[in-house]
This record gives structure tokens, sequence and C-alpha cells, in this order.
């Protein structure tokens, strides 16, 4: 596995961002069925000098399920994850890219903490930026995750 170091993570590599229920894009003639991501999901809180990921291929899993669920399995031992959440995927490239398009000069950067070890961060990320933080929820984190979709179980 990668070390401890923080380094950049390289532009083909992943990031999952989870997405509490109340950020999360639903139809509007079915408030159950997730479509996506509202902005506000990847908006920094108040403090806050990093928005939070986890990198994919911190983990060597040869299957990408298996990698997946061991970040959600990290996400749901470090904080309290609700059943109807879920979780953002994105490339690492195209997340810089969509950033660059509306004038943000990003870094994302692997920042392992003490039982996360696959803990990422986006850092530079405008705080208000809508316009911005639209284009990610609809143009750079184009996968998703139902929590209620992976296996509680360990690996």
């Amino acid at each position: 596995m990668p070390s401890s170091k923080i380094t950049n993570l390289p532009d083909d590599n992943r990031v999952m961002r989870h997405v509490g229920w109340n950020k999360l894009r639903r139809d509007a003639d079915n408030d159950d069925k997730v479509i996506g991501f509202l902005p506000e999901a990847f908006q920094l809180r108040e403090g806050e000098d990093s928005l939070s990921v986890r990198w994919i291929e911190y983990y060597t899993d040869p299957d990408d399920a298996a990698r997946i669920r061991r970040c959600v399995l990290e996400e749901r031992a470090a904080r309290k994850i609700g059943a109807k959440s879920a979780f953002g995927i994105g490339r690492v490239g195209r997340i810089k890219q969509v950033c660059k398009t509306h004038g943000a000069s990003i870094r994302i950067v692997h920042e392992p903490k003490d039982n996360e070890p696959s803990h990422s961060g986006i850092r530079r990320l405008p705080k208000d930026d809508l316009v911005l933080l639209d284009a990610l929820a609809s143009e750079a984190f184009t996968e998703m995750v139902l929590n209620s979709d992976i296996p509680t179980e360990a690996i």
C-alpha cells in the first residue's frame, strides 16, 4: 500500500465522497429515487480547509467492487452513515479539469488519518461557488453507489 506521506493522487485514480440523504438529488415524482447529487454535497463546512474524500485505489484488491466496499466500510467505521445516504465517485483528473474550467486550481491529496488509511482531501476548493459545486455534482462525480447496496460484513 502507498506510504502515509501526504502526496498528490494520480489523475487516473478515483475518489469517493459520502453524501447524506439531504444532499442527494431525488426524482420529482418519486422522492425515494436518488438521481444524483446536490451542489451542497461538495461544499466545505465552516472551518474546513479541504473536502474529505476516500482514495479508492489506495486499496489494491484486484476487484474494483472490493476496493469500493473497503472505502465504504472505512467511512462507516469513522462516522455515522445514514442508511439512505450514497457515495459519489469521481476520477481525480476529471475533478481537477472541472474545477480548472471554473477558475479553481485545486489539489487532491492523500491525507491518511488514524484508522482511515484511504482518507484524502480536495484542497483549495472555493467554498461558496455554487456554479462550480453544481458542476462537480453533475460533471465530475458521475458514478454513485447507494450505502444500502454495500454489504455490512467486513472483507
